[in-house]
């Protein structure tokens, strides 16, 4: 009998333990499944401007209309080339806003953050495409023998 209590009060914890962990789980699928399409949409002809603005918020769709969309895509192109590799790197959630970034490699910029900020009902509000730099950090003995 007592196999039998510890058996149902492990499966117990194990199956209330996996609930709590996935609370977040289902917005940031819907939160990466849009800032895939979104990072698909600026570095290929393959998404649309409707299926690329449908889930951005109001007054995001107000600022960017087909014409900007397009000069966008060519900004991207520009400034850092063709598109590498992209990864997936956080998820942050606030009061009213979770923040979503991804990693980005191009071929004339290494490292790109793209980063989303998604409403409650999963809209993109805003988006930011940040150049970074490489972290380079040399101690004192490796700045002397240089």
């Amino acid at each position: 009998m007592k196999k039998v209590v510890l058996i149902f009060a492990a499966v117990m914890m194990m199956a209330f333990s996996s609930v709590c962990m996935a609370a977040d789980g289902g917005d940031l699928n819907k939160d990466q499944k849009v800032a895939e399409t979104f990072i698909s949409g600026i570095t290929t002809n393959n998404v649309t401007y409707d299926k690329f603005v449908a889930n951005f918020d109001e007054g995001l769709k107000a600022k960017i209309n087909n014409k900007a969309y397009e000069a966008l895509k060519n900004d991207v192109k520009t400034k850092f080339g063709d598109l590498k590799e992209t990864k997936f790197y956080s998820f942050e959630r606030y009061d009213n806003q979770d923040k979503v970034t991804y990693i980005t490699s191009f071929s004339n910029e290494k490292i790109v953050a793209v980063v989303f900020i998604f409403d409650k009902n999963n809209k993109v509000v805003e988006f930011a495409l940040l150049p970074m730099q490489e972290n380079q950090t040399t101690t004192n003995e490796e700045a002397t023998q240089q």
